[in-house]
């Protein structure tokens, strides 16, 4: 198991996305051989998602790696579930906003707070839903920075 992978898993379960938990860790049973110390120890920990919360943490602390890699990972998942009909939008923002409450500060972390804020104000007519549906398609698809000049459009 990658710490990329690991980290991946735990903001997934910090952020409450437990479903798929299970068989995340079946599919490192399968093909790890022999199976690594992490792996073994989540099979300890049996369906206590809180231990393998500190136990997913304890192991990304052990050494560097990619971060930027699972923010995009993270982000991509956001688009492949809205652009295939399983998340709604409203399931996109609601993670967004789990995502920025759960990542340490960041430029992810900042964008994926952006976007929920001018969500928020769009809903509120402030900004112009239809340019904020755009940028967050736009951002989804690539990454990169808020452009937030279209979205400060005149009613």
């Amino acid at each position: 198991m990658t710490r990329e992978d690991a980290y991946y898993e735990r903001i997934m379960l910090l952020c409450g996305y437990w479903d798929d938990y299970d068989e995340w860790l079946d599919s490192y049973l399968e093909t790890e051989d022999p199976l690594s110390d992490i792996v073994l120890e989540l099979l300890d920990c049996h369906d206590d998602i809180k231990e393998v919360e500190h136990r997913l943490n304890l192991y990304c602390l052990e050494a560097p790696f990619d971060e930027e890699s699972v923010y995009i990972r993270l982000r991509l998942y956001l688009r492949d579930g809205y652009k295939n009909g399983n998340l709604t939008k409203d399931d996109v923002m609601s993670a967004l906003f789990r995502f920025s409450q759960k990542i340490p500060f960041c430029y992810f972390q900042n964008q994926c707070r952006l976007l929920s804020d001018y969500c928020d104000l769009a809903e509120n007519g402030i900004l112009v839903m239809k340019e904020f549906d755009l940028e967050l398609l736009r951002w989804l698809d690539q990454g990169g920075q808020i452009n937030i000049d279209p979205l400060w459009k005149m009613r």
